[in-house]
């Protein structure tokens, strides 16, 4: 027989159960009627909304490598149709390093982005050397194709940490690190390295077990304390100066100085 605290102690964990449920399925339903009605930055919104949250609020079947790479995907393919291509191509990068079986999809919808010819380009091999990157089996682009360097442009961000704390939780002791952070951006035809913005307060934080596994992003972001954290592949052209990969996918890098030219 249950007692009065079990009881309401099943009452509060079926409500919270609800109140997730129905939020997930909130934003998919909004997602359903922004495709419906072509509202393609809503759109945009949602899907991002149901990317940053899919872990915490998803179904089960939510929450494997598989389809995170979906979603990036169609996130790829509504941002291309709100006419923002820089979303496009982030969500795309971000597909291609999760799940990198998918790189016929993401070939597909490079393909199909309205880039300018220079922009397709340096596009196209930036994804080249991705590929390989991820798959050993993949041809290397030639550096003198179209006399385009090895060298592309990217995003990176300056870490400084804020708070480094260990805590009890629901699935046992955790170590958590947060941090502020400041982007920077390569402009590979400049060959000149900008502030993206300024600094953002508590931008992220990562975690890890005490007692279980390390994680190669919470290890990351640890070691880039008062340096630079790029969380995609770094091109060729930068490679040296960077630490890593921490990922096994080949992506997050270190360095303790923003690389030359």
């Amino acid at each position: 027989m249950l007692t009065r605290h079990k009881c309401w102690g099943l009452l509060v964990v079926i409500g919270l159960t609800a109140c997730v449920a129905s939020s997930w399925e909130k934003h998919q339903k909004a997602l359903h009627e922004d495709t419906a009605s072509a509202n393609w930055a809503a759109a945009v919104a949602e899907q991002q909304w149901l990317i940053k949250n899919a872990t915490l609020q998803g179904p089960p079947e939510e929450r494997n490598r598989q389809a995170e790479a979906a979603r990036q995907l169609r996130l790829a393919q509504f941002a291309a149709k709100a006419g923002d291509t820089k979303t496009a191509l982030q969500a795309l990068r971000e597909a291609l390093t999760t799940d990198p079986s998918q790189a016929a999809a993401v070939r597909r919808q490079l393909d199909a982005l309205h880039l300018s010819p220079a922009q397709a380009e340096r596009v196209k091999y930036e994804f080249a050397w991705n590929l390989a990157a991820l798959d050993p089996g993949e041809e290397l682009p030639s550096q003198a194709e179209q006399g385009v360097p090895a060298c592309w442009s990217y995003r990176v961000q300056e870490v400084r940490i804020r708070y480094q704390l260990t805590m009890r939780t629901a699935n046992g002791m955790e170590r958590q690190v947060t941090y502020d952070a400041r982007p920077w951006a390569y402009d590979a035809a400049a060959h000149r390295w900008s502030a993206d913005g300024g600094w953002v307060s508590e931008a992220a934080t990562e975690t890890e077990p005490v007692d279980g596994p390390q994680r190669a992003r919470y290890r990351a972001v640890v070691t880039a304390e008062h340096e630079f954290l790029a969380e995609g592949a770094v091109p060729p052209c930068h490679r040296q100066a960077w630490r890593g990969p921490f990922e096994t996918d080949g992506t997050v890098f270190v360095a303790l100085e923003l690389p030359n030219g």
